[in-house]
C-alpha cells in the first residue's frame, strides 16, 4: 500500500504588541487631547468641592456616566453665578488625561447654567456682585447730551428693534446714526457686544451709545446678562443707553447702563428731542422775549424822558454848587463866632472866680503872709514863734524880714 504523508505548513504567529501601563495611558492621552481639542458637555453637578486654593472640583453626571471636571481658580472667578450640587450646567473645555490614575477629565474654561431656574440664579448672583462693587450707583451715571448729533447703535441688523428705533429716531431729530451690527444671542454674542462698546468708544466723535434688541426669554437675553458686557458698559467713556427686551424685561446691561429704556422706540424718545416741539417751544419763548423787551423799552424811554427833564447844564450846576458852598462858609463862620463868644464869656467868668479866691486879692486888701525861716513854714498863730525867730513877711508887694522880740499869745 502506498504510504501518504501529509505535511502541515507552519503558520508564523505575529509578535505581540505589548504596552506598559504608562505607554498605553500616554497613547490614550495623545489620542484624546489631539482629537478632542475642546468640547461642550452637559450634565448635573455632583460631588462639588471648593478648594482653599480657589480651584473647584466636581463631576458631571447623567443617568449612565460620570466625568471629572476641574475649574481652575482664574476661570472660577469668571463664572457669574454660584455653583451648587445638583445644578444642571453646560461646560466648555478640553479633555485631559491624569496619567498617574489613568483618568480622563475635563479642564473647564466656561460654565453656563441650563434651565430657567439656573439662569435666574446666575442673573441674581451677578447682579448682587456688581451692586456691591458700585456698578449701579447713581453717582457714576453719566448724563445724556440734550442734542446728540452722532449716536452709535449696537444691535442686530435682522431684528425688529433696529427698525422700530430708526422709525422713531428719524422722525424726531436730524442726527447721524452709526450702526454696529452684532449677534444678540447665542454663542459669542456677549463678546461681540462688549467689543462693539469698546470700538465705538475709540472712535472719539460719538455723543452716546445705544445697546438694543427686541424681547425674548431669559435664555434669549442671556448675552446681555454676561460679565463681559457689564464690564464694557461700566468702562465706557461715552454715556450708554440700554433698551433690551420689552418693558418687563430687565438685564444686567440695563442696570449698569447710564439710562435704561423699556423698549427700542422708548429709547429713541429718550435719546432724541422732538424737533417740531422744540421749534414750537422756541417760537413761544422768542415771542415772550419780544414782549418783555418791548415792555422794558417803554419803561426805559420813560426813564430817559424823566432824566432829561432833570438834566441841567454844567454852568447851572456849577452856579448852584458855588451858592451852596458860599452858604456853607457863611454858616460855618457864624457858628465859629458864636462858639468863640461863648468860650470868651466862659473864660472871663472863670477868671473872675479865680481872682476872687486868689491869695493875691486878699493881700491887696492889707493882709500879709508870715513865714518862719529858714524852713519857710507859714505862721498862723503867735505861739508858733518865739523870741529870736527870723520871719519873712509877704505883703501884696515886696517882702519884709523881721526878728521876733516878744510873743503874746491870745488870752485863754
Amino acid at each position: 500500500m502506498p504510504v501518504f504523508e501529509f505535511s502541515t505548513p507552519r503558520v508564523r504567529r505575529p509578535e505581540r504588541l505589548v504596552f506598559t501601563v504608562s505607554e498605553l495611558t500616554g497613547r490614550i492621552k495623545d489620542l484624546l487631547e489631539t482629537h478632542l481639542l475642546t468640547v461642550w458637555v452637559e450634565g448635573e453637578i455632583y460631588q462639588l468641592k471648593n478648594h482653599d486654593s480657589g480651584h473647584v472640583f466636581f463631576s458631571l453626571k447623567d443617568d449612565r456616566a460620570l466625568l471629572r471636571v476641574i475649574l481652575f481658580r482664574d476661570r472660577a472667578r469668571e463664572v457669574p453665578f454660584p455653583l451648587r450640587e445638583g445644578m444642571k450646567v453646560l461646560c466648555f473645555g478640553r479633555i485631559s488625561v491624569y496619567e498617574p490614575r489613568g483618568e480622563y477629565r475635563l479642564l473647564a474654561q466656561r460654565i453656563e447654567p441650563r434651565g430657567a431656574g439656573a439662569l435666574q440664579a446666575a442673573f441674581e448672583a451677578l447682579k448682587e456682585e456688581l451692586r456691591r462693587k458700585g456698578y449701579f450707583d447713581p453717582s457714576r451715571k453719566k448724563p445724556l447730551p440734550p442734542f446728540p448729533q452722532r449716536v452709535g447703535v449696537i444691535t442686530s441688523l435682522s431684528g425688529a428693534a433696529l427698525h422700530d428705533f430708526l422709525r422713531v429716531a428719524l422722525s424726531r431729530w436730524p442726527a447721524h446714526i452709526l450702526i454696529h451690527p452684532v449677534r444678540v444671542q447665542g454663542e459669542g454674542a456677549a463678546e461681540e457686544i462688549a467689543r462693539a462698546v469698546e470700538e465705538l468708544n475709540r472712535m472719539g466723535d460719538l455723543d452716546l451709545i445705544l445697546i438694543t434688541r427686541g424681547g425674548g426669554s431669559l435664555e434669549d437675553l442671556q448675552a446681555f446678562n454676561q460679565r463681559v458686557v457689564a464690564e464694557a458698559v461700566f468702562r465706557s467713556r461715552l454715556p450708554v443707553v440700554s433698551a433690551v427686551g420689552h418693558e418687563i424685561d430687565y438685564t444686567i446691561c440695563d442696570f449698569v447702563a447710564d439710562q435704561r429704556a423699556p423698549t427700542p422706540t422708548a429709547a429713541a424718545s429718550l435719546i432724541f428731542p422732538e424737533e417740531k416741539a422744540l421749534l414750537a417751544d422756541l417760537r413761544l419763548r422768542l415771542q415772550k422775549l419780544r414782549e418783555e423787551m418791548e415792555r422794558r423799552l417803554v419803561f426805559w424811554e420813560r426813564e430817559l424822558h424823566h432824566l432829561r427833564r432833570r438834566l441841567k447844564s454844567p454852568e447851572t450846576l456849577l452856579a448852584e454848587k458855588e451858592a451852596r458852598l458860599h452858604h456853607l462858609v457863611e454858616q460855618i463862620t457864624r457858628n465859629l463866632k458864636h462858639l468863640l463868644h461863648r468860650r470868651e464869656e466862659r473864660f472871663l467868668s472863670l477868671a473872675r472866680h479865680l481872682e476872687a479866691v486868689s491869695p493875691l486879692a486878699v493881700l491887696s486888701r492889707g493882709y500879709s503872709v508870715v513865714k518862719k525861716l529858714p524852713q519857710g513854714n507859714i505862721v498862723r498863730r503867735a505861739e508858733e514863734t518865739q523870741p529870736g525867730d527870723l520871719l519873712e513877711i509877704l505883703p501884696a508887694r515886696g517882702r519884709i524880714l523881721a526878728r521876733v522880740e516878744e510873743v503874746k499869745p491870745d488870752a485863754p
